[in-house]
């Protein structure tokens, strides 16, 4: 009966995921033609920030609870995950091609962002109030470039959309939908492991550390399948901005917090992929081949069997 009910959670929980992603894509497209910004930029900010809720929650949790490994391993592994994983699959499902500003400066933004947090966590192995205050002064730099360029690239279309309250309340209640629907996915998940005689280190690099990155996953590909581009590569890119920056920033101002394990390899995987994915799209046409997809999540997966392998 206790497998069972889980069962029955997962299933509510991945009918919040299709619907809310769905609702959420349409909405803040919408949004973009209403306010004249591009969609690259709802996809930057709106989009990305509210996917990124389950990591804001469970890092600043993790930090007050003095578990830095919590807050510092679920912002690495949560970037890893989108930049591999889901940006991959994205690309395979999805025709996955990017304006010339996202390749010039996007792109090298979330490269530079994630090497200055590796940077001020290698220096020590730990995170300080003062580097909290830096990773947060970089963001703020971050959010003014992204303001000044909502404007470029619109869009113009005669497609019909929704009246500006409908689009806002679709935004919403699409948000509300992913992040529901990833928590539940989660919590059914774990139980139905343990229940199953899981160990714990599997369930930890598995599917905690993949389930914060589910509302990512879910709307980049919904996006990705509605060819909405710059709302699939913005939530991705967005998300690993917003967690490097924002998320560890605040995780690091109520105090010191460091891992229980070393991490090393988890950053050089996390800089690498950001790497990778830079050099996908380096060509005339900015776009991305499926095998390329392909790689992105096998990389994926050969970090996750890293770390089942190397866990105590």
């Amino acid at each position: 009966m206790y497998i069972l009910l889980q069962i029955i959670f997962l299933a509510i929980a991945l009918l919040l995921l299709e619907r809310g992603s769905d609702w959420l894509v349409g909405g803040a497209s919408d949004l973009a033609r209403h306010f004249k910004v591009s969609e690259l930029f709802i996809g930057l900010t709106i989009v990305a920030f509210g996917t990124s809720a389950p990591e804001l929650a469970v890092s600043l949790a993790g930090a007050f609870n003095n578990s830095g490994s919590v807050a510092i391993g679920n912002v690495v592994g949560s970037n890893i995950v989108n930049a591999s994983f889901i940006l991959g699959i994205s690309i395979f499902l999805g025709s996955i091609s990017i304006k010339v500003q996202t390749l010039k400066y996007e792109i090298p933004l979330v490269i530079v962002a994630q090497f200055i947090a590796t940077m001020l966590f290698l220096k020590n192995d730990s995170l300080n109030f003062y580097d909290g205050m830096v990773l947060l002064a970089v963001f703020g730099i971050f959010m003014s470039y992204v303001l000044s360029t909502s404007k470029q690239d619109v869009k113009t279309s005669t497609q019909a959309f929704h009246k500006l309250s409908i689009a806002i309340i679709l935004t919403i209640i699409g948000l509300v939908g992913v992040v529901a629907g990833g928590e539940i996915g989660v919590y059914a998940a774990v139980n139905l492991a343990r229940s199953l005689k899981v160990s714990e280190t599997l369930i930890a690099v598995t599917i905690v550390a993949f389930g914060t990155s589910v509302p990512e996953l879910v709307t980049s590909v919904r996006a990705a399948l509605k060819s909405k581009n710059e709302i699939a590569v913005g939530n991705i890119m967005g998300s690993n901005i917003f967690n490097i920056l924002a998320i560890l920033g605040l995780s690091a101002l109520p105090g010191t917090i460091k891992t229980d394990k070393p991490i090393t390899v988890d950053l050089i995987f996390m800089n690498v992929i950001g790497i990778i994915a830079f050099f996908i799209f380096f060509n005339s046409k900015r776009s991305a081949k499926k095998w390329e997809g392909l790689l992105l999540m096998a990389i994926y997966i050969v970090y996750i069997l890293y770390s089942v392998k190397i866990q105590p």
